[in-house]
């Protein structure tokens, strides 16, 4: 038996982010186009966040399975330098 109740939500990683202009800007189209997501720090990204504004770790971008496609072809309109 499974412990995944029926409204569970898979949250799946859209884009991982090393600056803070282009996490405000994703964050912003997000919210634009009613996208709920949760930022998740990678290692110890969390308090170089806070403390710098920025983490070398990055930031992963997370959204629910179901908008998945929605928010990648947002985010993918515009050319991000990696």
């Amino acid at each position: 038996m499974s412990n995944k109740k029926k409204d569970d939500i898979e949250m799946i990683p859209l884009k991982t982010v090393y600056n803070r202009v282009e996490l405000n800007f994703i964050e912003n189209l997000l919210d634009e186009n009613n996208i709920p997501y949760i930022l998740q720090d990678c290692g110890s990204g969390g308090y170089m966040r806070i403390y710098s504004g920025f983490s070398i770790y990055g930031t992963d971008i997370l959204v629910e399975k179901s908008m998945l496609e929605k928010a990648k072809a947002i985010v993918d309109e515009f050319p991000w330098e990696e």
